[in-house]
């Protein structure tokens, strides 16, 4: 880097605490000028360049386009961690001409999390995301009445991720909508390869997550049914599941996007009812069938008074809704029998099955449980 506006550059980099970069992102190469271990950057040639950003940051960087560019990146560094740094200049013929400054470094940062984003985006195009299902239980009967689906990552090596082990970084890579969509797909596949080779299955529902991001999404509601359809599946078994405190943060759009569901005969889920700020008396204009009552609830009517009648209320006024009412979090046969004295319809929890893999699930929808649950009634 020579000449009269490159030397004004790299003046311009030194009293910054920059390093000058002309980065050519055609060929993912970049010659930096300075002292490349400020980022800990082996060193003043790299080429690929994108090796050493995080995974997320490469599609756009590939798309910058000519013009002023002013970019938020991070830096893999030789050390193991990660660095926050602007990539700054001019863009002209693919090639940018500018500064690379430091800009802090995030909470955590270290290249596992680069590795695990890199790991989560093949994984993704892999299929390694899957639904697991949790039984849904009739507490009258003690037969399985449906499945909760629930998002799964079989990572290679390590073994089976929760969604609290991958979810945040999903939603750095604007993956979480992409893993929604297959899970949900995945859920109704699943359930309509029961029903065609049980006829005993036939009767159970699945239901599946979304957020009030997802929900309003472009084409949200063709997806769904779509994904449904294509699996076979009769819509009346298909439950979508949103929590109370996503729905009541667009109530007004939500609604309708709920109302378009429910017209196209998905069946509609209030999951986690209690944990946000709202009444069944204003969430009577959505037009769920089904409410889950919060473990929370469920846990503290053992110990609690208050809690009881605040449960048997809640009952009370889903009933007078026509809501089927699940008890979440059961996990002891005295939290059961409580539920039920409360007038809940069905329970879920550790007391009947966490959630059961694929082939698991398929058993336990065609035999139950044995001591914990029986197989569903015949429709």
């Amino acid at each position: 880097m020579t000449g009269g506006p490159q030397s004004m550059l790299e003046a311009a980099a030194r009293a910054a605490g920059a390093l000058a970069i002309r980065l050519d992102i055609g060929r993912d190469a970049a010659r930096l000028e300075g002292d490349p271990a400020r980022f800990a950057l082996p060193s003043a040639d790299l080429s690929p360049f994108s090796d050493h950003i995080a995974p997320s940051d490469r599609a756009r960087l590939a798309a910058l386009a000519d013009g002023e560019a002013d970019l938020r990146i991070r830096l893999a560094g030789t050390d193991g961690e990660v660095r926050y740094a602007r990539l700054m200049g001019r863009c002209e013929g693919g090639v940018l001409t500018g500064l690379l400054l430091p800009a802090g470094t995030g909470p955590g940062a270290a290249l596992a999390t680069l590795d695990m984003e890199a790991a989560l985006v093949s994984g993704l195009e892999a299929g390694e995301i899957v639904a697991h299902y949790q039984p849904i239980v009739s507490l009258e009967s003690e037969r399985l009445v449906g499945f909760e689906a629930l998002a799964r990552w079989e990572r290679p090596d390590i073994g089976l991720l929760g969604p609290q082990e991958f979810f945040t970084a999903a939603d750095r890579l604007g993956l979480s909508g992409r893993i929604g969509d297959r899970v949900r797909a995945s859920a109704a596949l699943g359930l309509s390869r029961l029903h065609r080779r049980e006829d005993h299955t036939r009767a159970l529902y699945v239901s599946a997550n979304a957020s009030v991001g997802e929900l309003l999404s472009e084409g949200f509601v063709e997806r769904l049914t779509g994904a449904v359809d294509k699996a076979g599946l009769s819509r009346s078994r298909y439950r979508l599941e949103i929590t109370e405190t996503e729905i009541m943060r667009e109530p007004e759009r939500a609604a309708g996007v709920l109302d378009a569901l429910k017209s196209e005969g998905i069946g509609l889920l209030l999951d986690d009812f209690g944990t946000g700020y709202s009444s069944l008396a204003r969430l009577d204009r959505f037009p769920f069938d089904i409410i889950k009552i919060d473990q929370y609830f469920v846990r503290a009517m053992l110990a609690d008074t208050s809690a009881r009648s605040i449960t048997a209320s809640v009952v009370k006024m889903a009933r007078n809704l026509g809501m089927v009412i699940v008890a979440e979090g059961v996990e002891t046969e005295e939290m059961a029998d409580l539920a039920g004295e409360m007038g809940c319809d069905y329970a879920q929890g550790f007391l009947y099955a966490g959630a059961l893999d694929p082939l698991s699930a398929y058993r336990a929808g065609c035999e139950g449980i044995n001591g914990r649950f029986g197989p569903p009634a015949f429709s």
